[in-house]
Parts: structure tokens; C-alpha cells; sequence
């Protein structure tokens, strides 16, 4: 009977510590994310508008008090990792007293980037995205053999330069333009060399391409790229670490690209700005109008 009654109270001081962080994420502002159908609901809902299930965070951040998410290791309030449990970079379990994992050997403190001296909690740099374990450059390397990883370079490549392409939108400037083709034609012949057109790529410098003809060759060429993230899109995994050190292996080259994560449904520069990575995502090819979370 006695044990009965303390069970009761101890259920209900976990929904009293529940409600009031949920009062918490309300008066901040922050979107309640619904933890089963991952549905954004309003920041004082208690139970979800799609699925019912019973909303509200969880945890508190050890570093800044901000509400977090019960399954979330990082607080994209501070920027802080808060899984003090489970090493940052290998996702090995940790005692809190060891300064070191026992597992990979990384510090608590974390790793300099050597690009951009960046203070970095992961095994890739959140700022520049570059590779810092060797366990991460090895994962990189086998990554980029995949031919999937292959396609996205070229594609991401070709976007680059046609974002590159100035257009000829009036006749002068079409016949500078077709001059100058003329003139680049004939040093090839001179020198020998192939002309772009042959070449594997059919991402050449057309000259007198007008706006709209540009504008339509990057719109075809966006597609053809986010055809090939859609495919890789991460499904739910169990352990954050591992999740985020798989995605970053495999991110494109391209700074017009970003992480659309399950959590929250917003865009992040890259999964090492978002708290739950484990609830899966995909990498997006950046618009002109995408809004990218300020991640660092």
C-alpha cells in the first residue's frame, strides 16, 4: 500500500516538473514538437493536434536552463553537448567523472578545427564541416568512393559554375559573347585541347544564354541533385553520435546546401547544430529564400 502511494506521488511530481517545463517552452516561445509523429504544434499545447500523444519537454540544459527535448544531446540554444553519459565523438557510453573516452581517447573538451581554429564538441567541424578523428577522415574517404557521393560532386559542381554564368540579355552583349566563344575556340585549336562540349560534363559556358535560360538550366540541375539527397535521406536511428558522424561523412561539397532535420523541421547548416539527429533528416539544396538556422 505504501509503495502504492509512492509511486502515485513520485507520478505525480514527474508531471508537475513536466507541465511547469512545458509552461517554460511556452513563455520562450519554442515549438513543441510531438515526439511520436513529429508534428509542430503550438508551444503551449499539452497534447499533440495530430496523434494525441502527451507533449512537453523533458529536461532542462545543464549549461544555459533552456528547455530541451528528452532525447536531445546538444542544446542548440548555447551550443552545448549535454549528454555527459555518451562520448561526443564515438558515441561510446562514458562515465561523467572521465576526462578522456575510453573508447577513442577524445577529450571532453573537445578538438580544434586546424581550418578554422574552431573549438569543436564532435568529430566534425560544425563551422567548416571538415573531418577532426581519424576515425572521421577514414569514414570521409570511404564515403566519398561510394558513386552516389561521386554524382553529388559533379552535380554540386555544375551548380557552382552555372551560378557562375553572367547572361547575355541584350544583343550587344550576345554578340560580345558569341566574339569571345569564337576567340576561346580558336586558342583551343591552337593548344590542342578538347572542347567543353565533348567533355563528360554538359555544363558549358553558353554565352549567350539569357537570364531565363540560365535560370532553368539551375532549376533542372537543382532537381537532379535533390532527386539524389532525397535518396540517402537518414531514416531514425537509435544513437545521436553515430547519426550525425554518418550524415557529415557524406555531406556535399557545396556551400548551397544544408540539413533538414526531423526534429523540428527546420534547416540547419549541417546535423552538428541540431539536437536530435537521430530523428532523421536529409541534406537540401539551398534556395535563394531558404532559411538556414544560425547554427555557430
Amino acid at each position: 500500500m505504501e509503495e502504492q502511494k509512492e509511486q502515485q506521488r513520485y507520478q505525480t511530481l514527474q508531471e508537475e516538473q513536466q507541465q511547469a517545463q512545458t509552461d517554460i517552452a511556452a513563455e520562450a516561445g519554442l515549438p513543441n514538437v510531438c515526439p511520436h509523429c513529429k508534428t509542430i504544434n503550438e508551444p503551449d499545447a499539452l497534447f499533440c493536434e495530430e496523434c494525441g500523444t502527451a507533449l512537453g519537454h523533458s529536461k532542462l540544459c545543464p549549461h544555459c536552463s533552456q528547455p530541451l527535448d528528452l532525447l536531445a544531446d546538444f542544446c542548440e540554444h548555447c551550443k552545448s553537448y549535454v549528454c555527459p553519459q555518451r562520448c561526443s565523438f564515438c558515441g561510446a557510453s562514458i562515465a561523467e567523472t572521465d576526462a578522456f573516452c575510453p573508447e577513442c581517447g577524445a577529450s571532453r573538451e573537445g578538438i580544434i578545427c586546424p581550418a578554422c581554429h574552431t573549438r569543436n564538441p564532435f568529430s566534425y567541424c560544425r563551422v567548416c564541416g571538415i573531418p577532426l578523428t581519424e576515425e572521421a577522415i577514414h569514414q570521409s574517404k570511404l564515403a566519398h568512393e561510394e558513386p552516389m557521393w561521386k554524382q553529388m560532386e559533379e552535380l554540386s559542381t555544375e551548380l557552382e559554375i552555372l551560378n557562375k554564368i553572367i547572361p547575355a540579355d541584350t544583343n550587344r552583349q550576345i554578340d560580345r559573347n558569341q566574339q569571345n566563344e569564337e576567340l576561346c575556340r580558336r586558342v583551343r585549336d591552337l593548344l590542342g585541347q578538347e572542347h567543353p562540349a565533348n567533355r563528360r560534363s554538359d555544363i558549358t559556358l553558353r554565352l549567350g544564354e539569357t537570364s531565363e535560360e540560365i535560370e532553368g538550366r539551375i532549376a533542372a540541375k537543382r532537381k537532379e541533385l535533390q532527386d539524389l539527397l532525397d535518396a540517402i535521406a537518414v531514416q531514425p536511428q537509435e544513437n545521436p553520435v553515430l547519426t550525425r558522424n554518418f550524415v557529415m561523412a557524406r555531406k556535399p561539397v557545396s556551400n548551397r546546401i544544408g540539413w533538414k532535420c526531423n526534429f523540428k523541421q527546420v534547416v540547419h547548416s549541417s546535423p552538428c547544430g541540431c539536437a536530435c539527429p537521430q530523428l532523421g533528416g536529409k541534406w537540401v539544396v539551398l534556395g535563394n529564400d531558404t532559411k538556414v538556422e544560425d547554427d555557430f
